[in-house]
Formats: structure tokens, sequence, C-alpha cells
């Protein structure tokens, strides 16, 4: 049965709220089982009112006290031993029709539906106007998925009981759970026109109609639910959704700030307003909600969500302090100490970045070996070769077989100033483990030192040994690519989709390779969408097919993606270069401007990031141009 309309969603068991609660209160105002019990008789009418009509209910104290004993079974969830003693009390008051259809309730518990129908069965023979045994049995054969009599029962439940919500609400489930949405509706319109102002009915299934994916008429039912009811958090909350999800963005705000009104400390909703006020620019805003978040809950979980939000909107600066802030509250959470290093090193603060990484600690696992790495990194760009190398060095002892460190090692060489030995180094690996990695970190360094034929010939000979090998095959095509030779480049990455049909970056290669060519667009968008298939949030594939819609002229589209590249990897120098060229083209001259420095401030930062030797001089005579375009300057 659909947890939406669980009887206990209503607080209440299969039979009665009033007869459980009631009756538990009776049992332990009796005291230990094992004694009789003094049965107050006016208070035992009281408890049965809601359920039963007068002279159902247990007709002796002995039938009535093990009726309790059967309640306090069921609130522990024994519901054998709940059947016993509901047995014990029919063998005092055979026929009774309340403690049958408390006793076919229970066998419904244990999931024995058979024989719950047979008991139900015997009370609406003698009493077919008894409401609970109508009630009950269609919710049973609703869960034996006999649908057709389940109707009946429940349509004879309403008739008997109009202004009880329960029949209604299984009857709209059933109605629902056969793709008939239309039906639901009408009978949750007649629980409407029986309880004026009744919104639970609305509520419930413009709820399930939002998870089923069914927006329109889930809208419309919540909107008169909140209609009834103004301060349910949760229809604002699932109103908010339905809203940011069709860019009603004012409307999602506004629903965001009704549900908060009512639970002001609701985390998810608190992440959720601060993420759509980032969307829409809003910054101040955005903080105040985070701000509120982090101090509802220290949770280094949240942290990181509030971080990547800032992340997604390009706030760097903002998301590196929200981690640094949560980091001075909970030191111990190594996670927290290892995003803040990569946020540091995506700002070009290395010096930071190394500083937050050291913080990670060794008993952090495969995190710890991570971050020694990313720190010795970063050491090595900051100007510090002797700590980095030191790094790298006891990482090469601790973990030999943890291929980047050779390469990250070899590179800490040469920006030490000393090429040959990361060059020795590189080769001496490569006679130990001829990895197809250790040969692309050779080759790299060649390239660095101009040495490009070396390169090509290095995974060449390579490739001899080891012909379908698709990271040899990957690097020597971008090898030949950076040589000018696109014929052979374009080869080698059609040779790697023939070992692997599924590599998402040869058909990026290839793609962006044609489009900056001008050879090919068609299969160059082809290419792309198929790589974007595969791994759909990847920026560097947005960009190449953002890059696509550009040289054909398809600006608006252009714009569109290239945006999503960058907000999936901010700072990336290309990405960033390239929408700046898309601003440009649409005289969007400032922001063109802006993007510009900042593509040009990452390289300048991070000079390994170059797409291509000439990608920094062509970017200031970008920005010398357009600055005097701009009036003022």
């Amino acid at each position: 049965m659909g947890a939406w309309l669980s009887p206990s969603d209503r607080g209440q068991p299969w039979c009665s709220l009033a007869i459980g609660l009631l009756a538990l209160a009776l049992a332990c105002a009796a005291g230990p089982a094992s004694r009789r019990p003094t049965v107050d008789r006016q208070a035992m009418r009281e408890a049965m009112s809601s359920g039963a009509a007068e002279g159902e209910e247990p007709s002796s104290s002995a039938a009535f006290a093990h009726f309790l004993r059967s309640r306090l079974a069921h609130h522990e969830g024994d519901h054998r031993r709940a059947l016993d003693e509901l047995r014990l009390a029919l063998a005092s008051d055979d026929g009774n029709p309340f403690l049958l259809t408390a006793l076919a309730e229970e066998h419904a518990r244990l999931s024995d539906l058979d024989r719950a129908e047979r008991e139900l069965r015997r009370v609406i023979e003698r009493h077919p106007d008894y409401h609970p045994a109508q009630l009950l049995m269609g919710r049973v054969l609703y869960e034996a998925q006999k649908v057709t009599r389940a109707k009946v029962h429940l349509a004879r439940a309403i008739k008997l009981k109009p202004k009880d919500p329960d029949a209604y609400l299984v009857l709209t489930q059933l109605w629902l759970e056969q793709a008939k949405p239309d039906q639901a509706i009408r009978v949750v319109e007649e629980l409407s026109a029986a309880v004026p102002g009744e919104p639970i009915g609305y509520k419930r299934l413009g709820l399930a109609l939002a998870e089923r994916g069914d927006p329109l008429r889930a809208e419309k039912l919540l909107r008169r639910a909140v209609a009834r009811d103004p301060g349910d958090f949760e229809v604002w909350h699932s109103l908010a959704q339905l809203y940011e999800a069709s860019d009603r963005l004012t409307e999602a705000a506004e629903a965001y700030d009704k549900a908060l009104e009512r639970d002001p400390e609701h985390r998810e909703v608190l992440l959720a307003a601060g993420r759509l006020a980032l969307r829409t620019g809003q910054l101040p805003k955005a903080k105040a909600y985070f701000d509120q978040l982090m101090g509802v809950s220290e949770d280094p979980e949240l942290a990181v969500k509030v971080a990547f939000s800032y992340l997604a909107t390009r706030q760097l600066g903002e998301a590196a302090e929200v981690l640094d802030r949560a980091r001075s509250r909970a030191s111990g959470e190594p996670r927290l100490h290892f995003y803040a290093g990569l946020m540091r090193e995506k700002l070009g603060e290395h010096s930071k970045a190394a500083e937050a990484y050291a913080a990670v600690p060794p008993g952090a696992g495969e995190l710890f070996h991570e971050a020694r790495l990313h720190r010795a990194q970063s050491l090595s760009t900051a100007g510090q070769p002797k700590v980095a190398l030191d790094l790298l060095r006891a990482g090469l002892a601790d973990r030999p077989d943890y291929l980047p460190l050779y390469s990250a090692y070899a590179r800490a060489l040469e920006r030490a100033g000393q090429p040959k030995e990361g060059e020795a180094f590189l080769r001496r690996s490569l006679e130990k483990r001829p990895a197809p990695e250790l040969f692309e970190a050779l080759s790299s360094l060649y390239e660095r030192q101009g040495r490009l034929a070396e390169a090509i010939d290095l995974l060449t000979d390579a490739l001899r040994r080891q012909p379908k090998d698709e990271v040899l095959l990957y690097t020597l095509g971008a090898a030949y690519e950076r040589k000018g030779d696109i014929a052979r480049s374009l080869e080698k990455m059609r040779a790697v989709l023939d070992v692997n049909p599924k590599n998402a970056n040869a058909m990026n290669f290839i793609g962006y390779t044609l489009a900056q060519r001008g050879l090919d667009f068609d299969e160059a968008e082809r290419m792309l969408v198929r790589a974007l298939e595969l791994n759909p949030d990847n920026g560097a594939y947005l960009d190449s097919l953002g890059w696509v819609y550009f040289r054909k002229g398809e600006i608006q589209r252009a714009m569109e993606t290239l945006e999503r590249a960058l907000s999936l990897t901010p700072g990336e120098p290309t990405i960033l270069e390239h929408l700046g060229d898309v601003y440009s083209r649409l005289s969007r001259k400032a922001q063109a401007l802006e993007l510009y420095r900042q593509a040009l401030d990452a390289l300048i930062a991070s000079p390994e990031l170059a797409e291509h030797k000439g990608q920094r001089s062509a970017l200031e005579r970008k920005l010398k141009a357009l600055s005097t375009e701009l009036p003022g300057r």
C-alpha cells in the first residue's frame, strides 16, 4: 500500500485512533496485566464510541481486559500476541463486530489478507452497516489487488460516514494506482464537498501526482490544499519545487519563503532557497539563507553542499570561505580540508591550498594519499620545490603503485630546475613499470621542453608493444594535433573509439578539433552530443559543443551551452575565453572583457592550463582591442 495514504499519515491504526489511544490509556491506568482491571463502564463506552455503535463494544470486563492487552501488543508491534488476546476476548463475547474487525486488522498486519477478508465477511454479513468493517474490507481488498470489490466496500464506507476522509483517501489511491488520475481527482472533490475546508484529499493527491511527474494536476490540487490550510509546510515546499522545475523562479522563491515561515530551520528548504537565490543573482539573499542553515547545524555535509552551491554559480571565493569556516568548527572532518584545498587550488591560491591539504590526517585512508599529492603539486607551483619533492618521495615510498605520483614528481623536478633528473626518473620508472600513464608523463615532459618529435617517437614505440592501449593512442593523437598533423591526430582518436566505442574523451577531442579547424561541423556536433549522453555534466564537453555552435553561427545556443559549461567548470580559462568571444559577438563588451580578464588571470596563475602556447598572448590582444572599444577607456 502506498505510503502517501497510509493510515499512519493520519495517526490512525486500521481500525480507529480513538480506540487505540484511549484503550492504551485505560490499560496503563489499570495496572499490571496479571490483575483483573477495574473497568469504568462509562469510560469504556466513550472509548468505543468512535469505532462501534452502542451495544457493540465488548460486553464483559474479561473481554475488555483482553482487548486492552491486544492494543498494548499492537502498539508494541507484536501482532501475533494481539491476535491471541483478541481470540480470548471473543471467547467471552463471540461475534462482537468491533472485536472481529480488530482481529481482521491484526491478520492484515501479518500479511494474512485472506484470513483478514474472511473475518471481515463474517462481520459484514451480520452487520452490513458497520462502517469500520466496510472501510477495512476496502483496504484489505485493495492490498490484495481485488480492486473491483475494494471499490464497492469503500463506496459503502463513504455512504455510511460521508464526513470521514479515510475511505475517500484509500479510494483515491486505488484510482491513482490504476493510472486514472481524473477519477482520483473526482473522489477528492467529493470529499471536499462532503467536508468543506478539508485540505487532506487535495494535499495527498497533489503530493502523489508531483512524485509521479504530473506537475500540472499536482499544482492545481496543491494550490487548493494550501488555500484551505495556508500554514502547511509540506504543500508550500512541494509547490516551490514544482515552480522551480518549470522556471517560475519568482513564484518558487515566494513558496520557499512561505514554507520557511512555518519551519524556519528546515535544512532542505534553506539549502534549496539559497541555491535558488544564487540562480537569480541574489547573492546577499543566498548568503542569508546559507548563514541560517549553517547556524542550524554544524553537519560537515551541509557545509560541503553549500560550498558546491556557490561553486556551481562561479562564486569560488564564497565557497572557499564556507569551507574554511566549517573547517574551524569541525577540524576532525578530513573531507572539509580536502575540498577547501581543491577550492583554493581553483582560485590559484596554492599556498592556502597546501595548508588545507596538510590538515588531512594520515588516518583518512585514500583521501590522505590524494591530499598529499595535491599538497605537493600546490607547493611546487607556489615555488616551494624542496618540500614538494620531500612529500612526493614519501608518497612513492608509501604507495609505489600510485602512478599519479610519478608524473607529479617529475614535474616538481622540472619546476625545481632539474628537467634532466625528471626525465631520468621517468625513464627508470618505465623500465620497472612500462605503464601507459608513465609514457604519457614522459612524452608531456618532452613536449614542454620543445621536443615534440621525441615525444611522438616515444609513444609510437610504446604502441608497437601495446597497439590497442587507449591511453597511448589518445596521447599520441593529442601530440600529433600539437604538431599540426590533424589527419594523423584524428586517425589515432578514431582508433581509440575502435578499441572503446564509449571513450567520451576521444569523441570530445574529435568534435572539438573538427570544429576548431572548420572541417565538419555536423560530425563534430554528433560526436559531442554522444559524449554528453555518456557524461551530461562534463564542462569540457559542453564547452566543445558550445564552440561548435559558435563556429556554425548559432550564437544563442552557443551562449546557453557555454554558460552551463562554465557553471560546471568555473575558472577554466578556455571556457572563459570562449564565452567571452560569444559575449563580444553579442556586443556585451563589458561582460566579455571581464571573462577575458578572468581567463588571463587563470593562465598567469597556472600556465599549464593553456590550451595552446599562444593562448595567453591572444587573450592579451583581445583585452587590448576590447578595452579601446568601451566608452570611457
